[in-house]
């Protein structure tokens, strides 16, 4: 344990208060989800750590509304994706077949038909 630096911060009660249940989410000590959270800030690329705030971001509203869906496209350079990724009640999904992602979403919906045809 000689490589780690023992010290004691101060921060304020509220902010405290959100990485220990943001620990609590992730079933990991106050201690690890702090080193985890500056870990990520300060070796990721600024692309990787603002995409991984947004994936972040839309857990937790899908987690807090999850009577909506939230859904977004990926521009793979000058093409865009036409599956859209979606969260709803915090699971991600990404539609099978890029040219009916409706289809897709509209089936997944009632599964009932996916069994009739079988």
């Amino acid at each position: 344990m000689s490589d780690i630096y023992r010290s004691q911060f101060r921060m304020p009660f509220a902010l405290f208060e959100k990485l220990k249940a943001e620990a609590g989410k992730a079933g990991r000590s106050v201690n690890a989800e702090l080193v985890g959270r500056l870990e990520r800030s300060l070796t990721d690329s600024s692309n990787d750590l603002d995409v991984r705030i947004i994936f972040e971001a839309l857990e937790r509203l899908s987690l807090r509304n999850p009577e909506l869906r939230y859904s977004f496209g990926v521009n793979l350079g000058s093409q865009l994706d036409e599956r859209p990724a979606e969260i709803e009640g915090g699971h991600w999904t990404l539609a099978v077949n890029p040219g009916s992602a409706a289809a897709d979403t509209y089936l997944k919906q009632n599964p009932d038909l996916l069994q009739k045809k079988a």
